[in-house]
């Protein structure tokens, strides 16, 4: 008999992810992938006559907190506020002095393993990231230190209060424990001006390394990888629902036309219409590639199908489901186009309350293909056939 086609089984927006082949990451929100930072370690600087002193003379603690936010799975910002006190060798006696500090720091994190890595996994357990930034360090000197002006030829040695603006640079390894906390170790290097320990004596700049580890604590975290719309597709889409929009158009012209002319000459059959047999409904779950597991943006087409059957009492279903002969082999696409079948009735069943005495499930697997494009056929299609007598 005649199957009347009522639509081109018009996928709509929400089905044209599932085709797409690249991916990005969904717009996240103000309150998302902020995190807190507790850290402790120590420091070494590198100063005036730092040469004379022992490796270990020249090591202090330093603690730190910090707070910021990843924008994207490959960038962040990072505020840090760090500190405690420094040491420096001085030079006209054997000992090493102290003198505090304190560190206000905004860095422009990278996230160099996402960098790297083709696809992004929020469940990659460790991270290795790279960090860039400005401080402000405000420096307090020992005053108690007994320095020789004569001994200091002259070149102004002075323990006093220092301010700067310096750069920084570092890296930091993440290891994380739970979506909720991670373990950090990094390493930072600070470009300081002379004056930074308190001590000038005319060279250019003083250093500082640091090591620190700590606990990250993160709210809200994970990013959601998305697929792009192609615009070709959607195009190409949105023809043939156009062109089969007029081809059903034409045919209620004729349709009328026929009408028409059976009720000014009742006596006259001009052609027999065959009354509908099987609609092709314009409602199509699409699936991922090899996968039967439904999609949440799939979830409006299995509601317009189950919300025509409940309207429409007189009209049995078949649930059809297919397969792309492009991938697997007709065995393994099979079975697969049944469980694709079978999750689409269990959700008309279980959902939407209609009775299992009204639908019949088919695989087609990949022997028949309704779509050009091998993509496209990794769907289910609803039929409406008249109710079983």
């Amino acid at each position: 008999m005649k199957k009347i086609i009522l639509s081109a089984l018009a996928f709509g927006i929400l089905a044209v992810p599932a085709f797409s082949q690249e991916k990005a990451i969904k717009k996240t929100g103000f309150g998302d992938n902020w995190f807190i930072q507790l850290q402790g370690g120590a420091s070494y600087t590198i100063s005036e006559n730092y040469k004379d002193a022992s490796f270990g003379d020249l090591i202090t603690p330093t603690v730190g907190i910090a707070f910021g936010k990843h924008l994207s799975p490959k960038f962040g910002l990072r505020a840090q506020a760090s500190g405690w006190e420094s040491k420096s060798q001085y030079k006209y006696t054997d000992d090493t002095y102290r003198h505090k500090y304190i560190q206000a720091s905004l860095d422009g994190l990278v996230n160099i393993t996402n960098l790297w890595s083709s696809e992004y996994n929020p469940n990659r357990v460790f991270n290795l990231y790279g960090f860039i930034g400005l401080a402000y360090v405000h420096g307090e000197g020992k005053k108690s230190i007994n320095l020789n002006p004569e001994a200091n030829e002259g070149k102004g040695m002075h323990l006093d209060k220092s301010n700067m603006i310096i750069p920084r640079v570092g890296l930091q390894a993440d290891f994380q424990v739970t979506n909720f906390m991670s373990l950090n170790v990094e390493v930072s290097g600070n470009l300081l001006e002379d004056r930074f320990n308190g001590v000038s004596t005319g060279k250019a700049y003083d250093g500082m390394v640091t090591a620190l580890g700590g606990v990250t604590f993160h709210f809200n975290r994970g990013f959601e990888q998305v697929e792009i719309i192609d615009p070709a597709l959607v195009q190409d889409l949105n023809n043939k629902i156009n062109d089969q929009r007029l081809l059903m158009s034409s045919q209620d012209a004729v349709i009328s036309d026929l009408q028409a002319q059976l009720e000014e000459k009742p006596e006259v059959i001009v052609q027999e219409i065959e009354p509908l047999e099987e609609i092709v409904m314009n409602a199509v779950v699409v699936f991922k590639l090899g996968k039967s597991d439904l999609q949440e943006n799939q979830e409006i087409n299995i509601y317009n199908a189950a919300k025509f059957f409940q309207d429409n009492l007189d009209k049995d279903i078949v649930i059809t489901g297919y397969a792309d002969k492009a991938t697997g082999n007709p065995t393994i696409n099979k079975k697969l186009s049944e469980r694709r079948a079978d999750a689409v009735a269990k959700i008309l069943i279980e959902k939407y309350g209609i009775a299992p005495t009204r639908i019949t499930t088919q695989a087609s697997g990949d022997k028949v293909q309704p779509f050009q494009i091998d993509a496209w056929n990794r769907v289910v299609i609803f039929t409406a056939v008249p109710k079983k007598k």
